[in-house]
């Protein structure tokens, strides 16, 4: 069998950080939102496994190479596969594309080799290997809180239009967290879910990274300011950046907008509702 499968991206609604873990992580609270920007990714037989990226690194360090190994370890036999990945979605740009490429690969293992994984022993192994990677699991949009890693599915707002612009650079996560200022050992928060924080996020949605990556690449802001002057309701930092959003009332209002840009390279996207989320992973098997 050979499968074609989309590896959809995601902007974050809303980013708050609210201070560091006495295991030496920061404490998040953030709402997830995929969009259909995505990498494109093939499986197919193979006698052993083999993995090819153009662009991009195709070693152990690649999220898809240890998705492999998760998918391996989890049901004890070998991936004899040959997976293809193609980059479109920029990296460095907080639009989650390396951890989306690695949820759907091991997705698409589960279904090549007909098996039903458990899912709470999947999303463990993913949050381990990025914290954001369990959310693509789900898709859709999503509240995600501890480190970001723990997932509660939220309904699918209105519809709007969306155009994400990439400035041509990216930034280090890591590194944009040693920026922030917070406090030390900030207790774990418990008890959050969706529904208990929609409307605080609603009302008043921001990203605490902006407060200190905007300072240090004040393109960025121009490009926040850009995508306000052409209509846009709210414009922000995808999670630590660099790609930055524009919300829109419409698709049409975003396709529209989206030539008249001319700070970075902008696109046109929509947001995907869970259900259009899973059903457009699945491109074409053959036998």
């Amino acid at each position: 069998m050979h499968m074609e499968l989309r590896a959809f991206s995601k902007i974050n609604l809303d980013l708050r950080i609210l201070g560091r873990r006495d295991d030496g992580y920061h404490e998040l609270r953030t709402v997830l939102q995929t969009i259909d920007w995505a990498d494109d990714l093939s499986i197919e037989p193979s006698d052993v496994f083999e993995f090819r990226a153009a662009g991009a690194p195709e070693d152990e360090t690649n999220l898809v190479v240890k998705a492999v190994r998760v998918f391996e370890k989890l049901t004890g036999q070998p991936a004899a596969v040959k997976i293809t990945l193609t980059k479109h979605v920029p990296s460095g740009a907080g639009l989650g594309g390396g951890s989306a490429d690695a949820a759907v690969a091991l997705m698409g293992l589960q279904r090549f080799y007909g098996l039903k994984l458990d899912e709470a022993e999947v999303l463990a192994a993913l949050g381990r290997l990025g914290s954001d990677i369990p959310f693509f699991w789900f898709g859709g949009r999503a509240m995600g809180v501890g480190r970001g890693n723990e997932i509660s599915p939220m309904d699918d707002g209105p519809r709007f239009g969306l155009v994400v612009i990439h400035p041509g650079f990216s930034i280090n996560t890591a590194e944009a967290y040693s920026w922030l200022t917070v406090a030390a050992k900030t207790p774990t928060i418990n008890g959050f879910c969706a529904q208990s924080v929609s409307a605080e996020w609603e009302g008043d949605p921001r990203n605490d990274f902006e407060s200190v990556v905007l300072a240090r690449h004040p393109l960025l802001r121009s490009i926040k300011e850009e995508l306000v002057t052409a209509g846009a309701k709210r414009a922000a930092l995808s999670g630590s950046g660099s790609a930055v959003f524009g919300i829109f009332e419409s698709d049409e209002e975003a396709v529209q907008a989206a030539p008249r840009l001319k700070i970075g390279t902008a696109r046109a996207v929509r947001p995907l509702t869970r259900e259009e989320y899973h059903r457009n992973i699945w491109g074409v098997a053959k036998w």
